[in-house]
């Protein structure tokens, strides 16, 4: 006799939820993303165009800033 196994559910509850980034990793793109674009980024603009909180924004936008900017620069050899 021929038995079936039922096919698991798609989207069943045990995959793995996905890594989250870091909040300064993602900011650091978003910063490099709208500066690319030529948008003036200030804490208000980093607020309006994305999903950060104030608070987020105000412990990581210096450091965030200064990594943006590091990666920003293009080395030529």
């Amino acid at each position: 006799m021929i038995t079936y196994q039922p096919h698991p559910a798609i989207g069943a509850l045990t995959t793995p939820v996905p890594a989250q980034r870091p909040v300064l990793d993602r900011m650091v793109d978003k910063v490099l993303e709208m500066g690319m674009n030529g948008v003036s980024v200030t804490k208000e603009s980093l607020f309006e165009n994305s999903d950060f909180t104030r608070a987020e924004i105000e412990s990581h936008a210096a450091e965030a800033c200064d990594m943006a900017r590091s990666r920003a620069v293009r080395r030529v050899a």
